[in-house]
């Protein structure tokens, strides 16, 4: 799957970034992207569970900062 082959670089970028010390753009950018590769992978068929979930964490994480800092958020991701 080369998307998921291209998107590891950027995965392994966010998941080792910690939200609490992201400035509020990069923070927001950083969600944003787990959105991105979240549409991208849930296109394919099948698709690949453990990434998709893994995404899914990663975005929780994001969302916990997101609102501890008062910013809105409406756009949840689902586990499969």
């Amino acid at each position: 799957r080369l998307f998921e082959s291209e998107m590891t670089t950027v995965m392994r970028k966010i998941k080792d970034a910690r939200p609490s010390s992201l400035d509020k753009q990069l923070l927001l950018d950083y969600h944003r992207k787990c959105h991105m590769l979240y549409n991208g992978a849930m296109k394919y068929k099948p698709p690949n569970k453990k990434f998709i979930n893994q995404i899914v964490s990663i975005h929780n994480e994001f969302v916990k900062e997101m609102v501890k800092r008062g910013i809105k958020h409406t756009s949840p991701l689902k586990r499969i």
